[in-house]
């Protein structure tokens, strides 16, 4: 009993960081236009905020899996913790764009160093049995804060100063940083093995690591091009209002945070995660499908809410994978450099998208995006069928 009180107690801690890591990053995006009313922010330095963000996220990821087991999970959550902390008090106080730069940095090297820390606790956690469900809880705080985060900061800034929905998210962080002071670990020690023992295991992550981080930043560069330029398309193509393009991104994350639990669970009793990364990354490519092809609003709508189930089929479905083939001892540096490598894309691919919709098109983008999430659809096809028949070959040498 005293055991499964401190499991549900760590999952409880690990849902509310997974929320504040994503309402963080995504609050700030409708106070942006009152930055540069306020304090005469370029369009050029507006952007640059925009990009030192998934800058930070890039050089994060791979910091927090390799400190996780150097210095344990405790310390690491409770550094990111404090870090976020601090940067959301300290946001408010910010009147040079050279401040708010150094804040936008370090905002997006704690928000995907909380994201690492809760993806490699989780699977840490959890066993083969349950290791979806509780990724799809993960993935449901996730959509939350994707969509409390400006829903959040746009009405508080209404009724309240522009202060406050920092201090908001401040004081949850707090609240996280005593939780997880109190948590318990399973390990909190470092790793020691032989350099013999290690050689043949690092050679074979190093080939996962890229066959993984490659499809993850395919999904992130699709992602980022969504949510980069699908508002620009919606507006001049499709004659939306502001209304109408919040509500399709309100459907989407609803349908993430609705769904991600539930098909969780279905990853569980299938046993085939991989099965469920390319449904959801199909579903993706329908959703894209359905607002190239039609304008009406309410089939465009439902494109949405299926691209929502498709990101949380992907989302449960790789990191419960993940969880699965990647050894615990080598699984925070693995899943820290995935992380980081992954978010090349959220960089890389919205600048493309730019530089098609100068020489093409306002559509070109999405083509671009339905061929990158087939290609990731492809490579998984691939590894899913390399997995099945090493599984076939084991159990035909066992027999």
């Amino acid at each position: 009993m005293k055991m499964k009180h401190h499991l549900s107690h760590n999952i409880l801690c690990m849902i509310v960081i997974s929320l504040i890591a994503n309402m963080s990053g995504s609050m700030i995006l409708p106070l942006f236009a009152i930055y540069v009313e306020q304090y005469g922010i370029t369009a050029f330095n507006l952007s640059v905020l925009f990009s030192l963000f998934y800058v930070g996220r890039f050089l994060g990821g791979g910091i927090t899996g390799k400190l996780y087991n150097k210095i344990g999970a405790k310390r690491i959550g409770i550094g990111l913790l404090c870090a976020e902390f601090l940067c959301m008090v300290t946001f408010p106080l910010a009147t040079s764009f050279w401040v708010l730069a150094v804040l936008r940095l370090i905002q997006g090297l704690v928000a995907i160093g909380l994201s690492v820390f809760v993806r490699i606790t989780i699977n840490n956690l959890s066993t083969n049995e349950n290791r979806g469900i509780l990724n799809g809880y993960m993935s449901s705080s996730e959509g939350a804060g994707m969509i409390l985060g400006p829903v959040m900061s746009g009405i508080i800034v209404l009724y309240f100063s522009l202060s406050v929905p920092f201090y908001v998210v401040a004081f949850f962080a707090f609240i996280s940083l005593i939780a997880v002071s109190k948590m318990i670990f399973q390990k909190d020690s470092n790793y020691v093995q032989s350099r013999s023992a290690e050689e043949e295991p690092v050679r074979k992550l190093t080939g996962q690591l890229f066959i993984y981080s490659s499809v993850h930043f395919i999904e992130i560069s699709a992602y980022a091009i969504f949510l980069t330029y699908f508002s620009v398309y919606a507006k001049y193509k499709l004659n939306w209002d502001t209304f109408d393009i919040s509500l399709a991104f309100a459907i989407v994350g609803i349908a993430t945070f609705l769904s991600a639990p539930f098909i969780g669970k279905i990853s569980d009793i299938l046993k085939d995660r991989l099965l469920l990364c390319i449904i959801g990354l199909f579903l993706i490519v329908v959703e894209i499908i359905f607002f190239l092809f039609f304008k009406e609003k309410w089939v465009v709508y439902l494109g949405m809410l299926i691209g929502g189930v498709g990101g949380a089929c992907y989302l449960d479905s790789f990191f419960s994978h993940i969880g699965d083939v990647i050894p615990e001892k080598q699984r925070s540096v693995f899943m820290g450099n995935l992380a980081s490598l992954s978010e090349l894309g959220a960089i890389i691919s919205p600048l493309i998208a730019g530089i098609l919709i100068e020489k093409i098109n306002i559509t070109a983008p999405f083509y671009y995006n339905i061929i990158l999430v087939i290609i990731a659809m492809f490579i998984q096809v691939i590894v899913r069928s390399k997995i099945k028949n090493k599984r076939i070959n084991d159990y035909t040498i066992r027999m």
